[in-house]
């Protein structure tokens, strides 16, 4: 994928041991080909995740990646490295659907999307390129952030973008806050009538239902390569709510997952 293809962008490559249960090590040590708290950390450990990764790759002159090794609690280690280079994005793996794992996110990812403060997107290993992404919007204010940012990482990866709203089947939905305001479909039209039209039409779905199964429908469809949603940290480990929209459609999206936090 074309993530790291400007100039500006910077990768780091990440490593989380657990920490020996003799407890040699203490949580959050970090070794690093950069310096941290003005030291360069040196190990066996990162040299040999650094031989696992192979020659780095020629890259016109442009700043190297970072390889990095941290020890503890991956969920815990990735956010506060995250945190400590307050990087603009977390790329994890999501495993492959089978017979006996049919929620496609595992403890680590579930621990870092609750934790963290950053976009987190979620990448199956068949997932090469993403030339089609489709935004999932509800009917609140934070819905025009979250369209902006899958507008954007559109435009970065050149890929096209398709947005789409659920309205309730009884026309009497509620919110956090109470009644959500009437007008979603056209406030959302609104909002993307405003987009740079660089990166061409952003077509708006209005599907009637429940949102969590017309969103995977659509996507079942059209067959996307990336989903995109807005996210709330926190809530229990692994425990998903039947009206829990978001993290039933990251835990069950066919496809690649990009959360925007709000």
């Amino acid at each position: 994928m074309a993530l790291t293809a400007s100039p500006e962008c910077h990768l780091t490559i990440l490593k989380v041991i657990p920490v020996p249960a003799k407890g040699e090590v203490p949580a959050g040590r970090l070794l690093s080909t950069e310096a941290v708290d003005g030291q360069l950390g040196a190990g066996a450990e990162l040299d040999q995740f650094r031989a696992w990764l192979g020659p780095e790759p020629a890259n016109g002159g442009r700043r190297q990646p970072e390889v990095a090794v941290a020890f503890g609690i991956p969920g815990i280690e990735i956010g506060r490295l995250a945190d400590l280079r307050g990087v603009g994005l977390i790329v994890l793996g999501r495993r492959p659907r089978t017979p006996d794992h049919r929620l496609m996110l595992g403890e680590t990812a579930d621990a870092v999307v609750r934790r963290s403060d950053h976009p987190v997107l979620f990448v199956p290993p068949e997932v090469e390129r993403i030339g089609r992404m489709v935004v999932a919007l509800d009917g609140t204010e934070r819905a025009i952030r979250v369209l902006e940012r899958a507008h954007a990482l559109a435009r970065g990866l050149n890929a096209k973008l398709q947005a789409v709203t659920v309205e309730p089947a009884n026309g009497d939905e509620r919110g956090p806050a109470g009644p959500m305001p009437r007008g979603r479909s056209v406030r959302l039209g609104d909002a993307i009538g405003r987009l740079p039209k660089s990166q061409g039409e952003v077509r708006l779905e209005i599907r009637v239902g429940n949102p969590i199964d017309e969103v995977l429908t659509l996507c079942s469809e059209t067959k996307p390569d990336l989903l995109v949603i807005g996210y709330r940290r926190g809530g229990p480990p692994k425990v998903i709510g039947p009206t829990d929209i978001a993290r039933n459609l990251l835990y069950a999206a066919p496809c690649a997952v990009y959360t925007v936090p709000l």
